[in-house]
């Protein structure tokens, strides 16, 4: 008998979360495995305690739910571990409460762990857009990794991995010093370090949904800064402050001057129109959003990009 843990973080989207949980109880699986669903709110105060437990009096899931109340991906993420640990759970699954986990997701998660002899298996994302990227955005480019590939590190978005990273000796637990991202990737990288074997499981699909103020010029942008000053704290806490501090500053600082030069040469003809200035004005104005990143990096005041909420 497997018992198995699908947990979900989520914060302030209570209809993205009922369409998540719906496509998780309408998945097929042997009698053999124990399936129960975890929800995670991660707020002040609870939003989504009532849909959560209407729809467990609907279905044949457990559905489980608990509040943290401390804000910060990693503590929600550390909130979910602990749920785990406590309900016994054989495999954890963690799936995003913006995605919708497709037909025989749970299934192909398995199967690639039973036929590859893994601990952790990394599943695709496609995306829905509400509306199109910026054409100056990176493209998104579906991978052509062959299944049972092994992976170096994995995110939190679609993965299931069996609970002995959660136990000694391992002990694997989300950084809570990554409050503006990279905590997912620290995790699974500690997990690759660790001897555990990720591989690539293309067959296990969720799809997500990107609304439209996500992929608006200023949030893209947000987003390079905040990636780019995570970077830095990845680097302080593995190589220490001072040689990471140098390393950053002088990238920070060439970024910024060539990000400034370019956005100025461009600005005007982008506002009359010509598409090739476009492109290259917003190219500059990410190469300075990563500039200013870097920088705040080093100054360790990160750019608060997850503080604000996309969907509902």
């Amino acid at each position: 008998m497997q018992r198995i843990g699908i947990m979900i973080c989520t914060a302030r989207r209570p209809q993205m979360l009922e369409n998540c949980l719906r496509s998780l109880t309408s998945q097929e699986f042997p009698d053999s495995w124990q399936v129960e669903i975890c929800v995670v709110e991660n707020d002040q105060e609870s939003r989504s305690q009532e849909r959560v437990e209407a729809l467990a009096a609907a279905t044949r899931f457990p559905i489980h739910y608990a509040l943290e109340e401390r804000r910060g991906i990693p503590f929600a993420r550390n909130r979910t571990l602990r749920e785990a640990i406590e309900r016994k759970y054989d495999w954890v699954a963690l799936i995003d409460d913006d995605e919708i986990a497709l037909a025989g997701w749970l299934e192909a998660h398995m199967r690639s762990i039973q036929e590859h002899g893994a601990d952790v298996s990394y599943g695709a994302v496609t995306k829905n857009f509400e509306k199109q990227p910026p054409d100056w955005w990176y493209p998104e480019i579906p991978s052509s990794n062959p299944a049972g590939m092994m992976l170096p590190r994995a995110s939190t978005n679609n993965v299931l991995f069996s609970a002995k990273l959660l136990q000694p000796p391992a002990e694997l637990r989300f950084n809570p010093a990554f409050l503006y991202g990279y905590e997912d990737l620290d995790f699974f990288e500690a997990a690759t370090a660790n001897g555990f074997k990720i591989v690539w499981s293309p067959d296990a699909v969720v799809e997500e949904y990107v609304p439209a103020s996500r992929v608006a010029p200023e949030r893209l942008l947000g987003w390079s800064r905040s990636s780019s000053a995570a970077h830095v704290q990845v680097s302080v806490l593995r190589k220490g402050y001072l040689k990471s501090a140098v390393k950053f500053t002088i990238k920070g600082l060439r970024r910024l001057l060539g990000g400034v030069f370019g956005s100025a040469l461009f600005y005007l003809p982008a506002k009359l129109g010509s598409e090739r200035a476009v492109y290259r004005y917003f190219k500059s104005r990410m190469r300075l959003a990563r500039g200013l990143g870097n920088l705040q990096g080093v100054v360790q005041k990160p750019y608060r990009y997850y503080e604000v909420i996309d969907g509902q």
